[in-house]
């Protein structure tokens, strides 16, 4: 019982970190193709 309560606060740690990353990643992400799209602009 003891064990599964810790381990279920792990897998939810886990995944709260997972979803973190994958955000920031994505917002990276769009951030590179907006510079991206600017500098190909004629000027």
């Amino acid at each position: 019982m003891y064990e599964q309560v810790i381990g279920d606060g792990a897998n939810l740690f886990i995944i709260i970190v997972a979803v973190l990353v994958g955000f920031v990643a994505a917002l990276g992400y769009i951030d590179a193709q907006k510079t991206k799209k600017e500098d190909n602009r004629p000027q």
